[in-house]
């Protein structure tokens, strides 16, 4: 080779400033600062950006198949009341006062009601969304187990709770994105300083 073609390759060609030591500082700066659904998806079926998304989803489910189901079971327990005489099973009902057995009663058919809109909510969560609901274990029954595994290595003692600071949000229940995630593990943190030493919570 030519010193007239060694000079321009020698031009042309790109300097590089990085050493070996600061390529690794780059790297462990890069995957250090990553978000927590970077933390190496590994054999996890899903983001934890979608599954938080689709946590939140099934949770809207729950909420508006729960509202009629309630008000369902308190109408059929009202409207059972109301078609019997409070007199015509005598002075007592199984011993008590009649008002008092359909009070309990149409309480009941409404705790029922309650107590079945979730169920049924997942139910047509599943049915919408079939590709995550399908399989033993199913992907979001995966992502639920690491979720919450993930929320009991985190989150505060709650034995030293008292009624001016409770334990906060103790079952990530709150958890519907990865910003209300980070906003959790920060208030973890300001509990466990405030009953370990007194430091006031965060702003």
């Amino acid at each position: 080779m030519s010193l007239r073609q060694s000079l321009t390759l020698a031009r042309t060609r790109p300097i590089s400033l990085a050493t070996p030591a600061t390529a690794r500082f780059a790297s462990s700066s890069s995957s250090s600062s990553a978000v927590p659904e970077s933390e190496s998806n590994g054999k996890l079926p899903m983001t934890w950006s979608d599954y938080l998304a689709m946590r939140k989803r099934r949770k809207q489910w729950s909420t508006l198949t729960t509202i009629p189901t309630t008000l369902g079971g308190l109408m059929t327990g009202a409207s059972y009341a109301a078609q019997h005489s409070m007199t015509a099973e005598g002075a007592t009902l199984l011993g008590f006062d009649p008002m008092i057995v359909y009070g309990a009663g149409t309480v009941g058919a409404m705790a029922l009601g309650y107590l079945i809109g979730p169920a049924i909510g997942n139910t047509v969560f599943s049915l919408t969304h079939p590709k995550l609901s399908k399989g033993n274990p199913s992907p979001l029954e995966v992502m639920d187990r690491e979720f919450f595994n993930r929320i009991k290595e985190r989150r505060a003692d709650p034995t030293r709770q008292s009624v001016n600071n409770p334990a906060p949000d103790y079952y990530g229940e709150k958890i519907v994105s990865l910003q209300a995630y980070r906003r959790w593990l920060k208030d973890q943190k300001a509990y466990e300083r405030k009953v370990s030493h007194g430091v006031p919570d965060e702003a």
